[in-house]
């Protein structure tokens, strides 16, 4: 392999990132998100019963997304956005909402999908994409253009304000700090020669800002900004629990974390909530294969919606 080669192949794994894909010519089609990671989980199979009234298997986790009683479930997080769609057309005058994000990640990368005069469509294939149509997005999800942290850009593009409030555990000694997230658009493929959608989260006000991004590990502190616009409530599991951070196996996770401690962390999480709760109009719980143990699922979503119910 030249170093020309070497160089283009590196810059094709970077752009597909989490996809697979085949390149046919000059052509590439996508082949859905890529699941390496599942397999870092020894117990993951074993631990998929009980979750929905169909039995469930390893070949069915990238695709399954349900609505339970109170709250909506899905293994792969890229699935929230298709929840949240279908909430917007239902209520076709909300174009502001906060979203309150529990996750070990931020989850802003770009998809896989370009902007023309107001328009989005697929890079690979320029197939369109309409986020008035939630079901449509479906197929999207499928192929992988709308991909495990790629998830949020579009809805931030698609609405005229976005507020996310991020809660995550490493450490803010000063507080949560908060930024401006910006439209923007990348061209980090020139083969294929499109500005992918991106947003940026940046500290200038120069640029028109579509929201706000605050971030920091105290939920009460977190949301002391937080406007009255309708409100999404996103967990992904691995917020309590990254165990294997979708890269590496870890066979021995020596408590972590205890039941005790999880358990109080929901109770101090939902108690900061209770203060907003006729806002929040969705809660999509992620359970994060290949990040979360799947030994901790069950506990982690009846704990949290038990006591979430209560307030």
């Amino acid at each position: 392999m030249t170093m020309l080669e070497a160089t283009f192949e590196q810059q094709l794994n970077r752009y597909f990132t989490n996809c697979k894909w085949t390149q046919v010519g000059r052509e590439f089609q996508l082949q859905g998100p890529g699941l390496s990671y599942l397999g870092l989980d020894a117990n993951l199979s074993a631990n998929l019963a009980g979750f929905s009234a169909s039995e469930l298997s390893l070949t069915d986790v990238a695709d399954f997304h349900e609505v339970k009683d109170g709250y909506n479930l899905c293994f792969e997080d890229t699935w929230s956005l298709l929840f949240w769609l279908r909430y917007l057309k239902a209520n076709p005058g909300v174009r502001k909402i906060n979203i309150i994000h529990l996750d070990d990640h931020t989850d802003l990368m770009p998809p896989l999908l370009y902007k023309k005069q107001g328009e989005y469509f697929q890079v690979t294939d320029d197939k369109k994409v309409d986020f008035n149509e939630p079901e449509s997005i479906i197929d999207f999800i499928r192929e992988g253009s709308i991909n495990l942290g790629s998830f949020i850009a579009p809805l931030i593009f698609f609405l005229d304000r976005v507020n996310i409030f991020h809660l995550r555990k490493e450490p803010s000694p000063n507080g949560p700090t908060k930024q401006y997230l910006a439209e923007s658009y990348i061209n980090d493929f020139p083969y294929l020669d499109k500005d992918r959608i991106s947003i940026s989260v940046t500290d200038r006000n120069d640029e028109p800002a579509k929201g706000f991004y605050y971030r920091g590990n105290d939920l009460q502190s977190l949301i002391g900004e937080i406007n009255g616009d309708p409100t999404f409530l996103h967990i992904d599991l691995d917020y309590f629990l990254n165990q294997f951070n979708g890269n590496f196996r870890n066979a021995n996770p020596a408590n972590i974390i205890t039941h005790v401690e999880l358990e109080e962390e929901i109770r101090s999480i939902c108690a900061a909530l209770s203060r907003i709760r006729p806002q929040i109009v969705d809660v999509t719980i992620a359970t994060s294969p290949g990040f979360c143990p799947s030994s901790h699922w069950e506990l982690l979503i009846s704990n949290f919606m038990e006591r979430f119910n209560k307030i």
